[in-house]
């Protein structure tokens, strides 16, 4: 199984927006964070059955959740490069990734 690598800044807003949804609702925080954990994990298995979202760059969409996680991958190692609310700032991860 490939191991997770995750980018500081995606590391944050993964963060942030569980703080936001258990602000919201008691319980939603840990909701949207085992639902993203489990995106992910499914995307160690089989990284290149997602879509791409350009060349290199894939996603997985988290369900129930206005949320992306934008990845790349080698034999080794998924990436994680940005956790994405999908109504805000689009492209603003490109500066990121050197590819």
């Amino acid at each position: 199984m490939l191991k997770i690598k995750i980018h500081e800044f995606a590391s944050n807003e993964f963060d942030e927006a569980i703080q936001w949804y258990e602000l919201q609702a008691k319980g939603l925080g840990n909701r949207f964070k085992k639902e993203v954990i489990n995106r992910i994990k499914s995307a160690q298995k089989n990284p290149s059955w997602y879509p791409q979202e350009s060349k290199s760059i894939y996603k997985l969409y988290i369900p129930k959740f206005p949320y992306k996680v934008l990845f790349t991958f080698n034999d080794t190692h998924i990436i994680i490069w940005a956790v994405c609310h999908l109504h805000r700032k689009p492209l603003y991860w490109k500066s990121r990734i050197n590819t």
